[in-house]
């Protein structure tokens, strides 16, 4: 089986010859390296044009997802794997998938593990939910970063392209519905590291929850309509939700309780 490792890039000097690295010393040696730059007006041209195995084009776009859908029309292998220009991967990563896949032919997307590698220090993230009911409630953790999970080809090829005005959330969007069509497994191997520098989309966010309510509330609508008012419930008295309505929301519910155990029937 062909991995195609797909990246998008802008201004990506800083890190992108570790993440560029980290594909080539794979024990796994059946891939492809694509990377989609945003016209980077930086020096990563300049090391793209080093490196004769790569596939790659620089030229104007709309943004990072537009450019995972170019880099994506571009792959022909039949396992694809996104590599942020920042991030890289542990040597024995492509070698783990392709045997979890041979050996578990009817699953279609294989999650692992990642180091987060923030402020100086790595830390173990392990406990990401392969959960569609999870995700769709915004409970447990959704893989943090697309280093950490594998899938076929089909399953992009069904969900169709990431949303281009979609900046911050799309990998939420995509595995929503990945978990949802599809069969994720999880095993416990370390695939590679997400670094955490203060300036990638993850950093920037100030309220990542309020980004991934409408996404969860449209998914649910679209297809899995009967659920409604329980996924409606549950984001509105999410701990983390912050807004003035699930305020007066929980308050109401705090007063509704109290009520409740006064009231002896």
């Amino acid at each position: 089986m062909k991995i195609s490792v797909l990246t998008p890039s802008f201004n990506s000097e800083k890190y992108i010859i570790k993440s560029i690295e980290s594909v080539l010393v794979q024990t796994y040696q059946n891939w492809e390296h694509i990377i989609v730059d945003g016209k980077s007006n930086d020096n990563t041209v300049n090391i793209l044009k080093r490196y004769e195995h790569l596939k790659w084009v620089s030229e104007k776009d709309k943004g990072q997802s537009d450019a995972m859908n170019k880099a994506f029309r571009m792959a022909s292998g039949e396992i694809i794997v996104y590599l942020n220009s920042d991030d890289f991967f542990y040597p024995s990563a492509f070698e783990k998938i392709i045997r979890t896949f041979e050996n578990n032919k009817n699953f279609d997307i294989v999650v692992g593990n990642l180091i987060v590698f923030k402020n100086g220090i790595e830390t173990l993230n392990n406990n990401s939910t392969i959960s569609w009911k999870d995700l769709s409630i915004i409970e447990g953790r959704f893989p943090l970063n697309p280093v950490s999970y594998f899938y076929k080809r089909e399953v992009q090829e069904k969900i169709g392209n990431f949303p281009i005005n979609e900046h911050y959330t799309m990998d939420y969007w995509f595995l929503l519905r990945a978990f949802y069509f599809f069969k994720p497994i999880k095993i416990c191997a370390i695939l590679g590291c997400f670094v955490f520098d203060g300036n990638n989309k993850t950093s920037v966010i100030s309220d990542g929850f309020s980004i991934q309510i409408p996404h969860a509330l449209n998914f649910c609508y679209r297809y899995t309509p009967f659920r409604t008012p329980f996924v409606f419930y549950k984001l509105i008295s999410h701990q983390r939700n912050k807004s003035e309505f699930s305020k007066i929301f929980k308050k109401g519910l705090s007063y509704m309780r109290r009520v409740k155990n006064k009231i002896k029937f």
